[in-house]
């Protein structure tokens, strides 16, 4: 595969003198104008039809042509296209079929999606441009960024989700702006004379800055909180071994004390340790069922960290507003809901500390 992309090296310079500087494809009937400059002749036609100037001007240098103008076949240029057809289109089946492999490794198999600039044999897209909604692979995407007006133009990988979802629902145009108050992704219409007029609104880059610095600092909280749960399961255990150790040394000096008085009161004897026994019992399940709580809401605390670190590293501007307000909701939930615990948690374990009297 490799040495198939470096072989089509020499190809992909070769196809670019090629190509038509109208339809950015291969030549198809080339024909040259009196300037020297060669164009497809349907493309040709098609731009000198539409032009009501008996002086027309070539498309590439602006050089008028007069107005008896003829267009003569480039024999030479059609011979060279068709030879570099039938050259390269083995390598070029080689590369899109590695790069079909590739894509299929990276993505699970996923469909390729073909250029829809490429005319014989259209090679795999690379980027989707969403204002002029076509996706074009590595030669075509060069061509299209090489135009001045073409440089605003969002480019998005091919297959990251669907276009529709980019545009408003409202005025159909692409969601390039975030509202602070609403805290969603709108369109520039929207702020204007939409149902976000007046406001606060900043770009998409500028709303993903602030949402990022936020979404690091409930990092640091979820941190915070998942260090100070391991803490009160730390201090659960020590609660618990006390336990133990308080019920066994009470139980060893009762039994030395009963031992004494063995036969008069040994009746009594077994109440008490059966008392305790209870005792030992009922905290320890309190115990368990506490911890039990702590380590789901650990596991929890894990699972959201893990969540926001992989949207932290969302490169998808727009999928990383479309995952982070859940995971959000639920680390603002986890933080509450331990804060609240947390102090009944401390009473708890001073409780268990003590021994029964």
């Amino acid at each position: 595969m490799a040495k198939a992309r470096e072989g089509c090296g020499w190809a992909d310079n070769l196809e670019a003198e090629l190509t038509c500087p109208i339809c950015l494809g291969l030549y198809q009937e080339p024909v040259s104008l009196s300037c020297g400059h060669s164009f497809c002749r349907q493309c040709i036609e098609k731009v000198l039809g539409t032009q009501q100037n008996s002086q027309s001007p070539c498309p590439t240098c602006r050089t008028c042509l007069g107005p008896s103008l003829e267009l003569q076949k480039n024999f030479k240029l059609d011979s060279i296209v068709q030879a570099f057809q039938a050259t390269t289109s083995d390598e070029q089946r080689a590369v899109r079929e590695g790069l079909q492999q590739d894509e299929g490794a990276k993505e699970g198999e996923s469909e390729v999606v073909p250029c829809e600039y490429c005319l014989d044999e259209p090679q795999p897209a690379l980027k989707t441009c969403l204002v002029c909604e076509v996706s074009l692979c590595r030669v075509h995407l060069s061509k299209h960024n090489a135009r001045g007006f073409h440089q605003e133009h969002v480019l998005v990988e091919v297959g990251a989700g669907k276009a529709e979802e980019r545009r408003c629902q409202d005025h159909g145009k692409l969601l390039e702006c975030y509202c602070l108050a609403e805290e969603e992704c709108i369109c520039v219409l929207c702020c204007v004379a939409g149902t976000h007029k007046g406001h606060k609104v900043v770009t998409m880059k500028e709303g993903h800055d602030r949402q990022l610095v936020k979404l690091i600092d409930t990092m640091k909280q979820l941190e915070v909180s998942k260090n100070n749960l391991v803490t009160a399961l730390e201090d659960l255990q020590e609660s618990e071994n006390q336990i133990k150790i308080n019920t066994k040394s009470l139980t060893s000096q009762l039994e030395e004390l009963f031992e004494k008085v063995k036969t008069e009161l040994d009746e009594k004897m077994t109440m008490i340790l059966s008392d305790i026994q209870s005792n030992e019992e009922a905290k320890l399940a309190v115990v368990a069922n506490t911890r039990k709580e702590i380590e789901q809401n650990r596991d929890q605390a894990e699972q959201n960290l893990q969540a926001l670190q992989e949207i932290k590293e969302q490169p998808d501007v727009f999928l990383f507003f479309k995952e982070l307000k859940p995971v959000t909701d639920s680390c603002n939930s986890l933080v509450q809901h331990h804060t609240s615990s947390s102090r009944s948690t401390s009473s708890f374990a001073a409780a268990l500390e003590a021994p029964a009297a």
